[in-house]
C-alpha cells in the first residue's frame, strides 16, 4: 500500500498530521499547501507535535501552487476549511488519476457533494477526521489525544476502494472507523461538533473544561442536533450525548476544537458549515433548535457575519 500516490491538500492539524504518518510509513506523499506554513514545509519539511514526541518529516513534493502539479494520484485528501473547498475542487480533474478517490475531511454536512460535482459521485468516498489538532507556528503542528478517521461509501460498490484507504491508513498507524452511511457518518460527528466548537470558542475553554463547567447546556445543543438528524433522516440514538460526553472526559479533554482557534487567531470562522448548517436545516425542517440558534448567532456576532433568519 505504500506505493499508492498520494496527494494531501491543506496542511493544517488534520491535513499535516495524516500526511506526516503516511510519508513516515513509506507512502509517497505530494503536500499542497500555501503561504508561509508551504514554505517552511517545502524547505525543512513539517515539525510534527505527538504525546509521542516531535518528529521532523519530509515528503515527496510540496507545492504552494496546486494548480502547477503535473502529477495524477490514486488518492487525494482534502483538509482545508469550508471556504477554501471549492478552490481546491478545481484542481481535481488535473490531478486524479483515472481510478483515483477523493475524501474530504471537512467539517459540515455537504463537502461530499460539492466534491462529487467535480469527479463524479463514484470517485468521491465520504470521510471524516476525529482528531484534536493544529497549526503551532509555521511549519509545524500538533495532535493531541485519539485520533481516527472515518470513512464511508458516497456511493454503492465503492468496497475495493474503502478497504484500499484503510489499508493505507492502518499501515501508517492511523485507525479507521467503517461506515455504512455517509450521512449518518457526518450527523454523527455534527453532534459532537457544532455544540462544543460554538461552546469553546464563545467561552474560551477546552473541551474538557467546557463540559465540566457546562454540562447541561452542551447536552441540550447536542440533542438538538439529534432532533435535526431524525428529521433528515438519519436515525441516531439519544445514547450518542452520554457516549461522546464521557469520550470527551477520558481522551479529549485538552481538545482546542477549531472554532476556538480561529476566533483566538482572529479568523474567520466556519460557524455557516456548522450551527449555521444545522439551524437552516432545522427551520426548514419545522424543528425547534433555541440553544443552537443562540449559539450561532453569537458566534457570528464575534466575526461580524450576518446572523441567522
Amino acid at each position: 500500500m505504500s506505493g499508492l500516490k498520494t496527494l494531501v491538500i491543506g496542511a493544517g492539524g488534520v491535513g499535516g498530521y495524516l500526511a506526516a504518518r503516511l510519508a513516515r510509513a513509506g507512502a509517497d506523499v505530494t503536500v499542497a499547501t500555501r503561504g508561509e506554513h508551504g514554505r517552511v514545509i517545502a524547505e525543512r519539511g513539517l515539525k510534527l507535535q505527538t504525546t509521542e514526541g516531535t518528529e521532523q518529516v519530509r515528503f515527496a513534493s510540496v507545492t504552494t501552487d496546486l494548480g502547477s502539479l503535473q502529477d495524477r494520484f490514486s488518492l487525494v485528501l482534502i483538509a482545508v476549511k469550508w471556504p477554501d473547498l471549492e478552490a481546491a475542487c478545481d484542481a481535481l480533474p488535473n490531478v486524479i488519476a483515472v481510478d483515483g478517490v477523493v475524501v474530504p475531511l471537512l467539517n459540515g454536512l455537504r463537502s461530499e457533494d460539492v466534491v462529487s460535482t467535480y469527479v463524479g459521485a463514484q470517485r468521491t468516498v465520504g470521510g471524516v477526521a476525529y482528531m484534536s489538532a493544529g497549526v503551532v507556528a509555521p511549519g509545524e503542528v500538533y495532535a493531541n489525544g485519539g485520533v481516527k478517521v472515518g470513512l464511508a461509501p458516497y456511493r454503492p460498490g465503492q468496497e475495493p476502494e474503502l478497504a484500499r484507504i484503510s489499508a493505507l491508513f492502518e499501515t501508517a498507524k492511523v485507525p479507521v472507523q467503517m461506515h455504512t452511511d455517509h450521512r449518518a457518518m457526518l450527523w454523527q460527528k455534527m453532534v459532537w461538533n457544532a455544540p462544543f466548537n460554538a461552546v469553546c470558542a464563545l467561552s474560551a475553554t477546552k473541551a474538557g473544561e467546557a463540559v465540566a463547567r457546562m454540562e447541561p447546556l452542551l447536552r441540550r445543543a447536542m440533542l438538538e442536533v439529534l432532533a435535526v438528524a431524525r428529521a433528515d433522516g438519519v436515525a441516531l440514538p439519544d445514547a450518542l450525548v452520554d457516549g461522546m460526553l464521557q469520550l470527551t472526559r477520558a481522551e479529549f479533554t485538552l481538545t482546542e476544537p477549531s472554532m476556538l482557534q480561529d476566533v483566538r487567531k482572529h479568523r474567520g470562522t466556519e460557524v455557516d458549515i456548522l450551527q449555521g448548517e444545522v439551524v437552516s436545516r432545522a427551520e426548514r425542517l419545522g424543528v425547534d433548535v433555541p440553544v443552537l440558534f443562540t449559539l450561532a448567532t453569537l458566534i457570528r456576532g464575534l466575526t461580524d457575519a450576518p446572523s441567522p433568519q
